[in-house]
């Protein structure tokens, strides 16, 4: 238990730490008496904007401030990890033993209903990609993505993804291309999943892939999961093999469909179902806390050279 020393001193620093154990992220004040914002699970990193005195705890007073700003005891968490404040650079995200994923995800994808607090933050914390929603079929945009896109891309990787469905596939990549923008460095990305009711077929999504090769002079990502495995069965489908595959599956052993060797990007959670870290700092995710996370299998470096390719 804690006894109550009011906040005291505070140190700027720039860095990230990672929880040890579970630990309550506290608002307003270094103290054990102010609410808790959210918990932290073993493994997950945060970054840090200062360290400062509050509640001594277990005979330690110092706690760690976010930007939120938020608190958290500072003696929950493994040694502090420096940050250079000019260039934003961090160590390469950690391995979390025996999952293959990592203690803060390369790359997370989101909406406009996902809150952000901070980019800058994010990509302290070891984020180096993130996917923003674009477009839904031939009318539908996402009001957030051009707001989002021009302060994010300062802060890492930027991609977009356009939701297909049953309107004319014409008209869909009309839509996405016009309001999306996609400059060369830009990920584009279709999403081909199920939609009751408004479901883009196999052969629209084929037409869609086309059209985006023709157009940017390259290939855009596919996202999919059980709607491409139960499209093409166990058929060995050269074209869509020939894009490469972000699967989305909740599980811990992910399965690609026979056109694919392997994924390029893997998306393991959604902030809920799913293995290894669901949150990152400066992202608030949903009205539940919850964040698309995803895992790419190489290093931040190998990431920047295959972003947009």
């Amino acid at each position: 238990m804690g006894q109550g020393m009011g906040q005291g001193v505070e140190l700027p620093i720039a860095g990230r730490a990672t929880a040890t154990v579970t630990v309550n992220l506290r608002q307003g004040a270094a103290s054990v008496q102010a609410p808790v914002l959210r918990k932290l699970s073993a493994g997950v990193t945060i970054a840090i904007e200062a360290v400062v005195v509050g509640d001594n705890v277990q005979g330690n007073a110092h706690w760690y401030r976010t930007s939120d700003p938020a608190y958290a005891w500072a003696g929950a968490f493994s040694p502090f990890q420096a940050v250079n404040e000019f260039s934003g650079s961090a160590a390469e995200p950690i391995n979390v033993q025996g999952t293959g994923l990592n203690t803060i995800p390369l790359v997370v994808d989101i909406f406009h209903g996902d809150g952000v607090a901070s980019f800058n933050q994010a990509y302290a914390a070891g984020l180096r990609g993130l996917i923003h929603k674009a477009r839904t079929g031939a009318t539908g945009r996402d009001d957030e993505y051009r707001t989002r896109r021009d302060v994010a891309k300062t802060a890492g990787l930027w991609g977009a993804t356009h939701w297909g469905t049953a309107a004319p596939v014409e008209n869909q990549v009309q839509n996405f291309l016009e309001w999306a923008e996609p400059d060369a460095q830009t990920l584009v990305a279709l999403d081909f999943e199920r939609d009751d009711g408004n479901q883009m077929t196999l052969s629209g999504a084929r037409e869609f892939l086309t059209l985006i090769n023709t157009k940017l002079s390259r290939k855009a990502v596919l996202y999919s999961g059980d709607t491409i495995k139960t499209a093409l069965g166990k058929t060995v489908d050269a074209f869509f093999g020939s894009h490469r595959l972000w699967l989305a599956q909740y599980g811990n052993s992910p399965i690609v469909q026979n056109s694919w060797q392997n994924y390029w990007l893997w998306q393991y959670t959604d902030g809920e179902s799913g293995p290894g870290c669901k949150a990152v700092p400066g992202l608030i995710g949903d009205a539940k806390h919850r964040l698309d996370c995803n895992h790419f299998a190489g290093t931040a470096n190998d990431l920047a050279e295959q972003w947009a390719s």
